[in-house]
This record gives C-alpha cells, sequence and structure tokens, in this order.
C-alpha cells in the first residue's frame, strides 16, 4: 500500500523507566505505530477494538482501504471462520510481545539490569507471569520483590487518590490508569482470555 510509513524500530532499553512495565510501554508505541501510521494494509480480519482504533486515529484514506479490504476478504471466507480467526492486528502484536518476551529474558540476564530492575524498574502481573517460569532463581526473586514494591506503591497512591477525590480533588489520578496497567496490562494488547 503507498503512503505508509516505515516502522521505527522501539529497542527495549529506551523502555525502561521507573515504574513502568517496560514491556506494556513497548507494545503500546508498536499498536500506536499499527493503528496510526503503517498498519496492516491487507487485514482480512479485525477485532472490536482495532476496528474501533482505526475508525478513531487512523488517517481516513488509510483506514478505509482497510475496511475495504477486510470487507472483501469477508466475502471469500465461510461465516463459521469469522469467529475462530483471530484480528490481524492482534497477531501482530502477539507476534510482537514474544519477541518483546525474549529480549526481556536476556536482559535479565545482565547483572546491571538486573540490579536497575531491583531498584526501579517494574513488570504488570500479565508480564511478570510471562516471565516468570522461564528466568533463573535470582531473577525471579528481583520479579517477586518488584512486584510486592509496585503493588505496595500503588495502595498507597490508589488510598491517598481515594481520599482526596472524595474531598473533590481528582489531581493525581494518573495512579488509576498506572493500577490498570498493573492489573491486567496496557488496553487494546491481546489476551488469550474470553471476552466479556
Amino acid at each position: 500500500m503507498s503512503g505508509t510509513k516505515a516502522i521505527q524500530k522501539q529497542e527495549f532499553e529506551e523502555h525502561t523507566a521507573r515504574g513502568v512495565c517496560p514491556m506494556c510501554t513497548l507494545l503500546r508505541h508498536r499498536q500506536t505505530q499499527l493503528v496510526e501510521q503503517n498498519g496492516i494494509p491487507d487485514a482480512r480480519r479485525l477485532c472490536n477494538y482495532h476496528a474501533w482504533a482505526l475508525a478513531r486515529s487512523a488517517p481516513a484514506d488509510f483506514a478505509a482501504e482497510i475496511f475495504l479490504h477486510t470487507l472483501r476478504a469477508r466475502e471469500t471466507r465461510p461465516p463459521q471462520a469469522e469467529k475462530s480467526e483471530p484480528c490481524d492486528f492482534c497477531e501482530a502484536l502477539r507476534e510482537d510481545e514474544e519477541m518483546k518476551v525474549q529480549h526481556l529474558l536476556e536482559k535479565m540476564n545482565d547483572p546491571a539490569f538486573l540490579d536497575w530492575m531491583r531498584a526501579h524498574g517494574t513488570l504488570c502481573l500479565w508480564h511478570a507471569e510471562r516471565v516468570m517460569g522461564r528466568l533463573p532463581p535470582k531473577a525471579q526473586a528481583v520479579v517477586a520483590e518488584l512486584l510486592v514494591r509496585t503493588a505496595e506503591g500503588l495502595e498507597q497512591d490508589l488510598a491517598k487518590y481515594a481520599r482526596q477525590a472524595k474531598r473533590g480533588s481528582h489531581d493525581g489520578g494518573g495512579v488509576l490508569g498506572r493500577a490498570a496497567e498493573f492489573l491486567v496490562s496496557q488496553r487494546g494488547i491481546p489476551r488469550e482470555e474470553k471476552p466479556c
């Protein structure tokens, strides 16, 4: 498809920031690239989330072409395939996520990175679970420590925010997004769970 932008490679190290899951950050950036920049021009299937994300955020001509391609692909598939085939955007994100998980596993073998993670890093519960059993014992202990630290910090921040909100002050509301990310990961990152 003409007019699509090249993918800018996002390095793992660029997204290790205090209190933020680097995996979620990388996947959020990748999702933005897919929806707003280069997408999947030959997408045949779209989930609810990605169809609406395209409608809301993609350049109009690009979104229209993707929707046209998806509509035309629908005409050539049996109706039962619609429910069993995954969204092309979700599949691209799953593949990218697996590569990022592998990179994180490699980084967790670096003593300097492990020390930084122990002091400042975090992972959401979803990504911690994805890597925990694949790490050596020392790195598993670090992940367990940072999950406890993150949960305790969120509890304190949420309690403080709840008190403020009851008084009418909504300063610091970003804690709600941090809590959501920690508990279920970033919005729109595909999971294996059944939809509500």
